[in-house]
């Protein structure tokens, strides 16, 4: 596909800059979650150490995840035993949330 364009050569480097500073938005994303990733495993031990804090994570992480993500987490060594009825309160909870537009402000009357 061809795409007409009535670019000037100032524009174009514009676009330029805004697409490596996507790029650099982007990977520093990348390495936030990747830190994420490498600190999960930490974390859930610590969270152990407090069964209710625990039981929370689990419950919370399996609520929001899909329900293929949900199953793996399920085979977690850490997490505890029946925590099943929690997950599914919480899952049907985010489901019966209606979605809430935010209004915009009135116009000023006057």
């Amino acid at each position: 596909m061809n795409l007409l364009t009535n670019f000037s050569w100032a524009q174009f480097r514009a676009l330029g800059i805004i697409a490596e500073i996507g790029k650099a938005q982007a990977e520093d994303t990348a390495k936030i979650m990747e830190a994420f990733a490498d600190t999960l495993p930490a974390f859930l031990e610590a969270a152990k150490e407090d069964d209710a804090f625990g039981r929370k994570v689990f419950v919370l992480f399996e609520a929001v995840a899909k329900i293929g993500a949900a199953k793996k987490i399920q085979r977690h060594p850490l997490r505890q035993a029946g925590i099943d009825q929690e997950v599914e309160k919480l899952r049907g909870t985010k489901k019966s949330k209606p979605k809430v537009m935010a209004r915009p402000d009135p116009e000023p009357k006057g």
